[in-house]
């Protein structure tokens, strides 16, 4: 009876505890759910305007999502799985027309312990719909990182290096294709068929999207990756949706998709044409 008695208050303690976490869980659940809804009516002029609408969470997966999960960088390693605090999700998506092209601008969170406490982690991906072209990725080159410093040229091995899942799974090659004198500085090319790959990358095609790329606020062109894989282009931004930065993102992808020979556009609910 004494031994009860001195457990009744840890007891006590640890039911308090565990009902707060409870609460603050449920409340930052709350408050970001009602943060999409806000986004959601901000977001719905702008896709109206253009021809779209905004879509809900229980329909807003990205196309490529069974490509590349959302937030994938940070839910592979072991310390990712034991920070996180709650599964990506999508929380809503803008579909448009631009042109002849379908696209799908998709906004995935995840709620991660950070050192000040929970965090919500947010990235948004932009896809259009093509017909399908074998696999490859462009990534604008870094030549100095976040503090100003110079980075050598590893700096893209890993993210490059990494073959897509439709190039894993055939055990296809994944590899680096040679870019004309004038823009092998200021982007990487891989490709799993390089012949196909410098047919649609044109030296045309390249400096273009370099002046577009240029004209887009720094985070996002001096980051810029599109991937190429299943009918699908898709690159991937942090943080939210922004309504300064969707068309003009959008525009530059279209564009470089207008200069590619042979890219034609797709609905996104029909099958990829065999390349």
């Amino acid at each position: 009876m004494e031994i009860f008695k001195l457990l009744l208050p840890s007891a006590a303690v640890v039911a308090f505890v565990l009902g707060v976490v409870a609460l603050r869980r449920w409340w930052q659940v709350r408050r970001n759910r009602r943060a999409d809804q806000e986004q959601a009516v901000a977001l719905a002029p702008l896709a109206a305007e253009l021809g779209g609408a905004v879509v809900g969470a229980d329909r807003a997966a990205a196309w490529s999502a069974d490509l590349r999960a959302p937030l994938a960088a940070h839910t592979t390693g072991v310390v990712d799985k034991l920070l996180q605090r709650s599964k990506p999700r999508f929380d809503l998506a803008v579909d448009l027309r631009r042109g002849p092209w379908h696209v799908r601008v998709s906004q995935a969170s995840m709620r991660r312990q950070g050192s000040n406490g929970v965090l919500r982690l947010i990235e948004h991906r932009f896809e259009v719909a093509t017909v399908r072209v074998a696999p490859m990725r462009i990534t604008r080159r870094q030549h100095s990182d976040f503090l100003g410093r110079p980075v050598g040229p590893d700096h893209l091995s890993g993210w490059l290096s990494a073959q897509p899942l439709t190039v894993a799974r055939e055990n296809g090659e994944w590899l680096p294709l040679r870019l004309p004198p004038d823009t092998d500085q200021e982007f990487a090319v891989f490709a799993n068929d390089l012949t196909n790959a410098a047919m649609a990358f044109t030296p045309e095609s390249l400096r273009w999207l370099l002046a577009q790329a240029d004209a887009l606020p720094p985070l996002v062109g001096r980051f810029l990756s599109l991937t190429f894989e299943n009918g699908i282009v898709f690159t991937t931004v942090r943080g939210p949706v922004d309504e300064a930065t969707l068309l003009p993102v959008v525009d530059t992808i279209a564009g470089l998709l207008d200069r590619m020979p042979d890219m034609r556009p797709r609905h996104p609910a029909e099958a990829p044409m065999p390349q």
